[in-house]
Parts: structure tokens; C-alpha cells; sequence
């Protein structure tokens, strides 16, 4: 059978042979199998997930009555970059909280999409359960993760810390917001992993939420140029100043930064005379 003979059959082959049909890689047999009365949900979910079908074939699929009902075709279609993102949009409404979090770290997916999509979420976040939102924790990515860190509780946050999407740098730049809150400051100084971190222990030290108990406990492990800049810091905790003093005492250090010599050759010296 050739193309066109096959092209046409996909309207009307009765099920084992519309199988084989749909499984070639013709966008023209795609769009006529569409149409085919013994086309099943099993089909459509296939060629859903095809990246050779049509945007036009994923769109007729969408709006198939048969398959109104179809949650696993729902999901494939907003899996397919090659769905139309109208369509795309109008099937994130139906989906689930996970499946939607698992969409925002398909790298496949256009930008986009992703963004409308961690924005669907931002805003069923606030009226999640605490168990849904730590099970959420451990497979988002990490902007809904950094979501979930501000307005999670304990729990929540304490799975967000867990997280592989979180990096240093993400976690830097929160310690430095003037409102994150208390409890999630002390909690990263707390952690086993985070607290150990230079930079964040660095960041937690400026940081008026850090207990004094782990402000002292970093201070000895700083670099001395660390400490004089903090201790030059005006946004340093008043309470955690008179450590970092005694640190550098102990030291046998300054709280003034050193001047660096600067050496300057003479056009003589620079000649090589």
C-alpha cells in the first residue's frame, strides 16, 4: 500500500489496521485518524504523544467529543510541545496539582507554558493542605519550591530544604529578603546541609532572624576579611558585633580593613634598565 492509499484508509480502517496506521510517522494519516469512527482513547493518547502529529490533529483531539472525559489525554496533549497553547491553557484548569508541578520541569515544554503553568499553581498554593503542599515539595521545581518555602509551615518548609531544585544561590537571595519570615531563617541555620555552607552562613549572619546560638557558632569558622566586612556591616546585628570583635581579638586581628600596597614601577624598572 502506498502513501496516498494509506493516507486514505486511516479514515475508515477498522482497529487493528488503524493501529498500524497511526503508528507511521505521516502527518497526513495523523489528521485522517482522526476522524475514524473506531478510533479508541488508547489511539488518541498515542498519537497525543506523538511528536510527528499535526498542532491541527492534537487540536481536532482535543475537542473530540468521544474523549471529553479522557484524563490520560489531557495530560498528553499538554506534554506535546506541538499542541496549540490555547488549547494547552483551556486543559491546565482539569489537571492535577502533581501533574501540573511534574509540566513546569519538562524541559520540552516551551517556557511559556511553564510559566503559566507556575502560575496555575502560585495560585492553588494558599489553599493547600500542609500534607499536599510538602508532598508537592519533593518534586517541584524551583520556582513553586521558593513559593512554598514562604508561605509553607514547618513541615513544609523542612521538605523544601530537601529539595534537589534548591541551589545555594536561590537560598542566598532569600536569607537576604527583608520579609522572609523568622521561621524559615532559622530553620536554614539549622539545617545539616545549608548551614554548613560558606555563603549562607556569610548571609545568615546579616540577617536579624539568625539566633545568636548560630550566629556565634559560624563566627569562628570565617575568613578575618569576612569578618571585618561584616563587622563594618551597618546591617549587621547589633547583638552579633561584639563576637565578631572578639573573634578578631582572639585572632590577634583588626577590626580595620588592611590597605593593600600598592607597588608601581618606574619607567626605568618597567624598560628592564
Amino acid at each position: 500500500m502506498d502513501s496516498e492509499e494509506k493516507i486514505k484508509r486511516a479514515m475508515t480502517a477498522e482497529p487493528e489496521e488503524l493501529w498500524k496506521l497511526i503508528r507511521e510517522h505521516n502527518p497526513e494519516i495523523i489528521m485522517n485518524a482522526t476522524l475514524n469512527r473506531n478510533l479508541t482513547e488508547e489511539m488518541a493518547v498515542f498519537m497525543a504523544k506523538k511528536k510527528s502529529s499535526p498542532s491541527e490533529a492534537l487540536g481536532f483531539l482535543a475537542g473530540d467529543v468521544r474523549f471529553r472525559e479522557s484524563y490520560k489525554l489531557k495530560i498528553a496533549l499538554c506534554k506535546n510541545p506541538k499542541t496549540p497553547q490555547r488549547i494547552t491553557f483551556s486543559l491546565l484548569k482539569f489537571l492535577r496539582i502533581f501533574d501540573l508541578s511534574d509540566l513546569t520541569r519538562d524541559q520540552t515544554i516551551p517556557l511559556n507554558v511553564r510559566q503559566k503553568i507556575e502560575q496555575t499553581l502560585s495560585e492553588k498554593i494558599p489553599s493547600m493542605a500542609s500534607g499536599v503542599k510538602t508532598a508537592l515539595a519533593r518534586r517541584a521545581n524551583s520556582s513553586t519550591v521558593i513559593l512554598l518555602l514562604e508561605q509553607g509551615d514547618e513541615h513544609v518548609i523542612s521538605a523544601c530544604l530537601d529539595s534537589p531544585a534548591l541551589t545555594e544561590g536561590l537560598l542566598y537571595r532569600i536569607i537576604n529578603k527583608t520579609n522572609t519570615k523568622p521561621l524559615l531563617i532559622r530553620m536554614i541555620a539549622e539545617h545539616p546541609k545549608w548551614s554548613l555552607r560558606y555563603p549562607i552562613r556569610f548571609a545568615l549572619l546579616r540577617n536579624f532572624s539568625t539566633s545568636l546560638v548560630c550566629a556565634t557558632g559560624f563566627i569562628s569558622h570565617m575568613k578575618t576579611t569576612d569578618l571585618r566586612d561584616l563587622y563594618a556591616d551597618p546591617k549587621l546585628p547589633a547583638s552579633t558585633r561584639p563576637f565578631i570583635f572578639n573573634e578578631l581579638l582572639r585572632r590577634n586581628e583588626s577590626t580595620e580593613a588592611t590597605n593593600e600596597e600598592i607597588y608601581t614601577l618606574s619607567e626605568e624598572e618597567d624598560s628592564g634598565t
